[in-house]
């Protein structure tokens, strides 16, 4: 294909590779943009089951790691697998329903092991992606999407009121409302830098308070050691089969997320589709990169959409500063100190933020369904879906009386969102009189 001029002011092409000195900043920007979002996930999962300081410090070690591996499978590309795009990588929030129900249920162990089969089901994905497309229309994946973020808006208001500790105590609100407020300043008012970093300016400046207000216990900073490795199978591996079907779902809604990611990117960069090879590779690579993560205690890993805003906004498209990011993540991960700042952030500070990163995935959602018709058939297979996926999960004791493996399945939200609306997208007829 032919490349066309197209209306962003790209400052590097994809395949440009600026001086090391302009480099190494430009992929810290990168890291900036996607790494609150990388760290959600095992803190919120180690605040649920109350782990130890010393066992979070590791996890954020781990998904930092995973994350480096990750982005570098996906950018250099070798053979069927990778991109070759600049395109970041983590540990997505898209999968926090299911790893907190899972662990919640059966512990982490299980987690790593339905996301093991879930890695392996993505790569067939990956190699199968007409079948997928027929099954997850614009509908479907805008309802997932949707039930995503409602599911998980509560997750985010607890934190900030305080998760396990005090909560509700004005003291967890007011941290919980300077985070939310500063992410809306910088964001709004600040500079380009700055409203890229918005989430984590918020981070850093709910983390100063805390401190400044006694409530940070730095004991597990001092204890923490300079280097250390992730050293993999720290936790045994269970397959749950109720966990393996959810986590299956949630591999094929990240899949969906996958290509849309590399669509805007060539879009963007080049004013073209990508081909075949570049959506199958990210799609498989997703799924390498989600079963290496759980050999190294780390949750499932995919493309991070709002990197895609990052090079939008920059106009900075190369993948050797995404490359350069890559690196730099896998060698913070060595370093169990920097890992122990994050592991002891307090609840209300994580909260704050999660209320503006989960609220915006369901937004996602939104504006995913504004491609679709609003006739009488799609908005009853929206309101049912939703209905019964985000009420299942809000009122978790209407499935008490099942079994556990069915409770898992029905709770998560998404997962009985997301068959509901397939079924019934399949069996309503697309013609309605009332259109």
């Amino acid at each position: 294909m032919t490349n066309k001029s197209t209306e962003i002011d790209i400052i590097y092409g994809i395949d440009d590779k600026p001086k090391l000195a302009n480099g190494v900043p430009l992929a810290f920007q990168h890291i900036l943009a996607m790494f609150s979002g990388n760290i959600t996930v095992p803190l919120l999962v180690t605040g649920l089951l109350d782990l130890s300081s010393k066992e979070s410090t590791f996890l954020i070690q781990c998904a930092l790691f995973m994350a480096g591996v990750a982005t570098l499978i996906q950018v250099l590309k070798f053979k069927n697998i990778g991109s070759g795009l600049p395109i970041v990588m983590g540990t997505s929030n898209a999968f926090l329903p299911v790893a907190l129900a899972i662990s919640g249920e059966f512990g982490i162990g299980a987690v790593l092991g339905a996301g093991f089969i879930g890695g392996l089901f993505e790569i067939l994905i990956g190699k199968n992606l007409k079948l997928l497309k027929k099954i997850f229309t614009p509908l479907v994946s805008g309802i997932v999407i949707l039930t995503i973020g409602i599911t998980l808006i509560p997750v985010g208001i607890r934190h900030a009121a305080g998760g396990n500790g005090d909560i509700g105590s004005p003291q967890n609100l007011l941290i919980a409302l300077i985070v939310l407020t500063t992410i809306i300043i910088f964001n709004q008012f600040g500079n380009r830098f700055l409203r890229t970093s918005s989430i984590l300016m918020g981070l850093i400046i709910g983390y100063i308070i805390s401190i400044i207000l006694g409530i940070i216990d730095l004991s597990p900073l001092m204890e923490a050691g300079w280097l250390s490795f992730p050293i993999p199978f720290q936790y045994k591996w269970s397959f749950e089969p109720s966990a393996i079907i959810a986590m299956l779902f949630m591999f094929i809604a990240t899949s969906i997320e996958t290509i849309g990611d590399i669509s805007a990117i060539t879009s963007s960069a080049e004013n073209r589709t990508p081909t075949h090879e570049e959506l199958s590779g990210g799609v498989i690579a997703d799924g390498l990169a989600s079963c290496i993560s759980a050999f190294f205690n780390a949750f499932p890993n995919t493309s991070y959409t709002q990197n895609i805003g990052v090079v939008n906004l920059t106009g900075v498209f190369s993948k050797y500063v995404v490359r350069i990011g890559a690196i730099i993540l896998i060698i913070l991960s060595l370093l169990p100190k920097f890992a122990a700042i994050i592991a002891i952030m307090p609840e209300p500070v994580l909260g704050g933020a999660a209320i503006a990163m989960f609220t915006m995935v369901g937004v996602s959602g939104i504006s995913l369904l504004r491609k679709v018709k609003f006739n009488n058939r799609n908005m009853l297979i929206m309101a049912i879906s939703l209905g019964i996926g985000v009420g299942l999960n809000l009122v978790p004791e209407a499935t008490q009386y099942l079994s556990e493996n069915i409770q898992l399945f029905l709770r998560s939200g998404v997962v009985p969102a997301a068959i509901v609306a397939i079924i019934l997208n399949i069996v309503l007829p697309e013609k309605n009189i009332n259109e």
